[in-house]
């Protein structure tokens, strides 16, 4: 299921990568379009065709992806982003799930058992690697190519990525350790992400004041609560859309009261309406 589309000088192709599991793809050139803070649940990885993106992390850092680079974001890290000049940046993106990745290094002789894959690095120089990455999106995004191939190449491009710039780290050893009223406000707003949970509810599960929990989500998460579970809400929106469901149906199945609005949070994330996530 591909789409394409173009708005205010932004335009993006998103499409499932059906040879792998939940695999999705992202071509885009972004002129004007600056990402909110968000996170991926998957590992983002891809590379700067033109121009170059800033990329800022909750941390403060910032970063400069520019052309000819592979850029890499590991689940959970958050982050926003925009053009780094006036011209923007194109870009290729692959989101793959952490049980895909694990399932490519498995039967590796580099393989992180028991452990978390981690990159250190976002912004990577790797001639070689990025071949591979651009070469396999490009037979993803074609239709003429057989699944075989584009999992076989995929599969190639991952695994040098990981092999490459990957280090093993075990899962209990985040970089940001969060607290455990802060998990659980967010393990209650991934289960409620359909409905329209309260702060008061939030905090009761939390143990905190919803004063006190809004500042302990964000110093933890790099949002606020509320942040959070719109960019769960547009995360879900994208992956059911993806699967072919109509955007009037998934706008409601999400917790909005009418597309117009799913479409104005999901423009606001990606730049461009939810038809690109349409067939």
């Amino acid at each position: 299921m591909k789409s394409s589309v173009r708005q205010r000088n932004n335009q993006a192709k998103l499409w499932r990568e059906t040879s792998f599991a939940n695999v999705e793809m992202l071509r885009a050139a972004y002129r004007t379009h600056q990402f909110p803070p968000h996170a991926h649940d998957e590992y983002a990885f891809g590379l700067i065709e033109k121009g170059a993106q800033e990329f800022i992390y909750a941390t403060g850092e910032r970063l400069i992806m520019p052309q000819g680079t592979i850029c890499v974001v590991n689940p959970g890290a958050v982050h926003e982003g925009g053009p780094a000049t006036e011209a923007g940046w194109d870009y290729r993106m692959v989101y793959i799930p952490t049980a895909s990745m694990a399932s490519v290094l498995i039967d590796s002789e580099w393989r992180p058992q028991g452990k978390q894959l981690y990159f250190p690095q976002t912004v990577i120089n790797d001639d070689d690697t990025m071949r591979l990455i651009y070469e396999a999106h490009i037979c993803s995004e074609s239709r003429d190519t057989s699944q075989l191939e584009r999992a076989s190449r995929l599969t190639q491009a991952v695994y040098q990525l990981a092999s490459r710039h990957g280090q093993s780290l075990r899962p209990i050893e985040r970089l940001i350790p969060i607290p455990g009223a802060v998990k659980r406000a967010r393990e209650y707003i991934d289960a409620y992400v359909t409905e329209n949970p309260s702060l008061e509810s939030i905090a009761r599960v939390a143990g905190m004041s919803p004063f006190h929990l809004i500042r302990a989500f964000r110093k933890a998460v790099g949002v606020a609560p509320h942040a959070y579970l719109v960019q769960r809400r547009v995360e879900l929106a994208k992956h059911l859309l993806l699967k072919g469901r109509p955007l009037r149906q998934v706008a409601v199945e999400v917790g909005y009261y009418d597309q117009g609005h799913l479409s104005r949070e999901f423009s606001r994330f990606f730049g461009v309406p939810p038809s690109v996530a349409r067939q």
